[in-house]
């Protein structure tokens, strides 16, 4: 058995088919005719399994929106997805925090811009893999998306909660200073 060559068919690319954050929609199944997760014909025609919930009972719904069979998000937003998923299954030792090293973490998390837009991404991505009918799809998620973000956001040393204090007298670095692109240089720029 040879471990060092992929079978002939592999994908090693991102099975979520995560893209662009502005344009996601957590609601919308995608364009691949074969997600049959993503898109459930039931009996009772709400694309959820017969039970009118969606998900096993919690009402928070994964299937049918009853307008075309559209798979509903398991969490209705960033804010409800950082409260009830992310804050309760990721859980690390934390340092001291302000600034002493080790993780770092400040449960005011909506303070800092680049939690918040981390966040939503992961949750974007979390969602699409959650649909997804391929098995290691959220195996994907878990490597490839929140292992680099979370890297990032727990970060002690330079993340952006790295100075959070208990006592809330730190809520963020200001934005990163920047100057206008000139006039002349916007069409190269924006050139795709």
């Amino acid at each position: 058995m040879k471990l060092d060559t992929a079978e002939a068919g592999w994908d090693t690319a991102d099975e979520t088919g995560y893209q662009n954050p502005d344009d996601y929609d957590p609601t919308d199944p995608g364009e691949d005719e074969n997600n049959e997760n993503a898109v459930a014909d039931t009996a009772d025609g709400d694309g959820d399994g017969g039970d009118g919930k969606g998900d096993g009972g919690d009402g928070k719904g994964d299937g049918g929106d009853g307008k075309g069979g559209k798979t509903q998000p398991m969490y209705g937003s960033v804010v409800e997805w950082a409260e009830d998923f992310f804050t309760q299954v990721i859980r690390r030792r934390l340092g001291a925090g302000g600034g002493e090293g080790g993780l770092a973490w400040d449960e005011r998390w909506w303070l800092y811009p680049e939690v918040a837009g981390r966040l939503k991404i992961l949750w974007y991505a979390w969602e699409e893999a959650r649909v997804s009918y391929k098995a290691s799809a959220m195996s994907s998620w878990w490597i490839h998306h929140l292992e680099p973000h979370l890297r990032v956001i727990l970060d002690g040393e330079t993340g952006p909660m790295a100075h959070a204090k208990p006592d809330g007298s730190f809520s963020g670095w200001p934005a990163l200073p920047h100057q206008p692109v000139p006039e002349e240089l916007l069409p190269d720029l924006l050139a795709d």
